[in-house]
This record gives C-alpha cells, structure tokens and sequence, in this order.
C-alpha cells in the first residue's frame, strides 16, 4: 500500500502515528528505546511506575498501540501491572510485549492471547521493531472481529480465553485459578414477558452484581446473550461457588422499568485450574461440561414433575 513505509525511512519517520509505552526502571534501556524507535518511525512514551496502578494510568492517558513491559520494577513485579491492565476489557486487545533479564520470565508467556510475546535482554533492536509492528497489526485484526455486548460493554468469548489463559500462566504452578459460566435458566420466561429487551435488561443487573462482587484482579466477559464468564484468580471452586451463591441466588425475580417483574434463575458449572486441567482450555471445557450437567439436571427435575 502507498501509505506503508519500510522500517527507518524518511517517510515511515514524518508520518509517525503509531506509540509504543516504555514501562522500564533502567533509564539507559529507556533512551535507546526512545532513540531507535523514534528512528524507525514510532512515537515513545517512557514511564519508571511507583506502582502497577501508575502503568495503566499512563495507558489511560497515552493510548499507546504497544506496551513493552519490563517484569523487574522498583518494589513490585510487571505481572501485577499486567494483571491489572488486563481487567479492564478496554485494554482487551493492546499488545504487551515482555521484555525482560528474569531467567523464568518465558513461563509467563502464553501460545495465544494474554502476553503477547517475550523478549530477553541484551536484544537485537530491528527484531523487536519487526515483531512490534507484528503484534500492533495482530491485535487490530483481533479486535475488529471480537463483539463487544453493547447493553453491557463487554467482550465476548475470545476476551474470556485470553484473560483465563493470562492468569494460568502468570499464576504459575499450584496457584489455583476458578473460572465460573452464569447462564440465565428463566431466559424463556423472561423473553415471553418482555422481549429482547427484557433479556438485555436483566443481564445488565446481573452483570453490575458480578462487577461488585469479584475482584478487582478477575475478569467478566459474556460468551452468549444470556451467559456471562467469570475468571477468578485465587479462588478454589468451592469459594468461587460460594460467591456466585451468595450473590446470585438472592435475585429470584427483578422489576423491569416499565413495571413487569419477571422470574430471575441462573445454571452454573464451575472448574477450576490445576484441579479440572492444567491449561485454559481444559478448564474452559470443564467449566462448559459442568453447565451442562446442571442444564440437564434442571431438565431432569421438570420432567419428574
């Protein structure tokens, strides 16, 4: 395309549109960034973050294509600004490269989704610009074919996957990582009362409950119209279950705003990482056969009536 210019040229430097956040506690490696990447065409922007906090106001404020993310910081790892960005469905999609010296940095990157790449330190400057540009251009295509729920604001499956496969991965081994699918049981009931927007109304609720009642380390997305996904970091499935519990079963009807009150009902099915599987998928399927058998089992019980 006429617009597209190689790395290092003249043009590719004037139209520079594209920005990369630096998030590194070595000012030197900060500078030869900011002096090569300009170079080829990027705009840079460095942050040294006093917290993980700092790293995804910077993003806010920023709006960075790319984020080069360093994992040794001052007094906290670069996993927890990771964890933290990723929460927020917005930064579903903004590619973050690892760049990093911890010899056991590699374990936290992913086959697909979550961390995008690893690079080790001493690296060759035209290697990362190359897979830089790569992943900017990955993460687009992503985003632009992934639906976002717009009653609700949030993504759909594929965010789910990237989240769960993240906190599996940055976890490590032993650490336990739940993962809940919520499905509406009264969608029929709910769907004859008030129609579509009946649904999309409930759901709405039911997501502001499960907003308030996770972690601010978990992640929410909504893989059907009527089934939301929960990552839970940290949980075994018997406290994921007593939360769903606790703060689901209380809804038994809602009142829509034009008066109706409808029947409120949720299947749940629950697995949990390393008991269920030892990768995302795994568990993604044993969370989905879980549903399933309380699907069936609620079948079971309106037949025996």
């Amino acid at each position: 395309m006429a617009d597209e210019h190689p790395l290092g040229s003249v043009a590719r430097r004037l139209a520079a549109t594209q920005r990369i956040l630096v998030v590194e506690d070595e000012q030197d490696i900060a500078d030869f960034l900011r002096a090569y990447f300009r170079a080829v065409g990027y705009d840079l922007v460095h942050v040294d973050p006093a917290s993980p906090q700092e790293v995804v106001d910077s993003v806010l404020e920023h709006r960075p294509d790319v984020v080069l993310l360093d994992l040794n910081l001052r007094g906290f790892s670069g996993a927890d600004c990771y964890r933290l960005l990723r929460a927020d469905p917005q930064h579903a999609f903004l590619p973050v490269v690892v760049v990093s010296a911890r010899p056991d940095a590699q374990r936290l990157v992913p086959a697909r989704g979550g961390i995008d790449a690893f690079v080790g330190k001493p690296f060759h400057a035209d290697a990362l610009a190359e897979l830089v540009e790569e992943r900017v251009a990955s993460a687009r295509r992503l985003a632009e074919k992934t639906r976002v729920h717009e009653p609700t604001g949030l993504r759909g499956q594929e965010y789910v996957e990237a989240r769960l496969l993240d906190e599996i991965t940055v976890a490590g081994r032993g650490t336990r990582t739940s993962f809940a699918l919520v499905r509406l049981r009264t969608l029929d009931e709910i769907r004859q009362h008030a129609g579509p927007a009946g649904v999309d109304y409930v759901v709405g609720e039911l997501v502001d409950v499960a907003r308030a009642a996770i972690p601010e380390s978990g992640a929410l997305g909504l893989t059907r119209h009527d089934e939301l996904a929960v990552v839970l970091p940290g949980f075994s499935a018997t406290k994921a279950r007593a939360l769903v519990h606790e703060h689901l079963e209380p809804l038994t009807s809602l009142t829509l705003p034009g008066g109706a009150e409808v029947p409120v009902g949720f299947h749940v099915g629950i697995a949990t990482h390393p008991t269920h599987g030892d990768d995302a998928d795994s568990i993604y399927m044993a969370a989905d056969a879980a549903l399933a058998d309380a699907v069936d089992q609620q079948a079971l019980v309106a037949v025996a009536l």
